[in-house]
């Protein structure tokens, strides 16, 4: 099988598997999102805390259940709508308050200051002034789970700054860890309008996101045996990750034996390979 230098598929490799790009990549890409309905009512239900101008909003779920591709998604959705000023911060590691807040406010371009009360003043003067201009400012916060209790101050902070509505909206997405974050904080804690926990797929819907992904990289044909379906689904139990690097892992195999199609002896190859890797302390 040709390699390029960036260990992935060549053209030729995706072509006669007939795709016109690899359609199982890890990366976050929301083209590749395939809308269940749980996705669609979290998408539906952040659109309307967003517009109605409601305030903060959690979104959990297990590692590998499509948080950041949803968080990117709805980024991608924001920047559509010209009355909105979204900023999306990933992998959010803030020890202090202040680090968070410097950090949230570097995002939004504003300029950095030394002292909490000073910077906490500028940004309700920011968002005043978007609101001023008919502007509402959406704060996207992946990963929040790595938060420090101490540094979900300034989203507390954030929620004081009240005309008729909130001034600014926040989406947070974490995995079950937020959950201790957030016991810390009661009062923040109050304050959330929206905590929606996303679970992993049903098997027909992972039929219909692997179809959906084949779609969008250009094959119409399954790629999948039936046979291969079911042991797709018996290994990842729903969860998109590691399908989706179990099925990347098949892709090489089939272009490796020069096949067209996998069945479920591939697939089980390929959960070998995956189950090569050391268990983390979530499995």
């Amino acid at each position: 099988m040709a390699v390029d230098n960036k260990n992935q598929f060549s053209n030729r490799d995706l072509g006669l598997l007939g795709l016109n790009e690899h359609p199982f990549r890890i990366s976050a890409d929301p083209r590749f999102l395939y809308l269940t309905d749980q996705y669609k009512g979290a998408l539906s239900r952040l659109d309307n805390t967003i517009s109605w101008r409601e305030g903060l909003s959690v979104i959990e779920g297990p590692i590998g259940t499509g948080k950041t591709t949803l968080a990117r998604r709805l980024y991608e959705l924001c920047i559509q709508n010209e009355d909105l000023a979204p900023v999306y911060i990933h992998t959010a590691k803030y020890s202090t308050a202040l680090i968070a807040l410097r950090d949230i406010a570097m995002h939004f371009r504003m300029e950095s200051r030394r002292a909490y009360t000073d910077q906490i003043r500028d940004f309700e003067g920011y968002l005043f002034r978007l609101r001023e201009n008919g502007k509402n400012p959406v704060l996207i916060i992946d990963d929040a789970q790595f938060m420090d209790p101490d540094s979900l101050q300034p989203i507390q902070d954030f929620l004081n700054f009240d005309l008729t509505s909130k001034l600014i909206q926040i989406i947070l997405f974490g995995q079950q860890e937020i959950h201790g974050n957030f016991a810390r904080m009661p009062s923040l804690l109050d304050r959330v309008i929206v905590w929606q926990k996303l679970g992993p797929l049903t098997y027909a819907d992972t039929v219909r996101m692997i179809q959906f992904r084949l779609a969008v990289a250009g094959r119409a044909e399954p790629l999948f045996t039936d046979r291969a379906m079911e042991a797709l689904f018996e290994f990842s139990k729903g969860v998109p990750r590691p399908l989706i690097i179990v099925c990347n892992e098949i892709l090489r195999i089939l272009a490796e034996d020069g096949r067209f199609e996998a069945d479920e002896a591939e697939v089980q190859k390929a959960v070998g390979i995956y189950r090569q890797r050391p268990r983390s302390n979530n499995e």
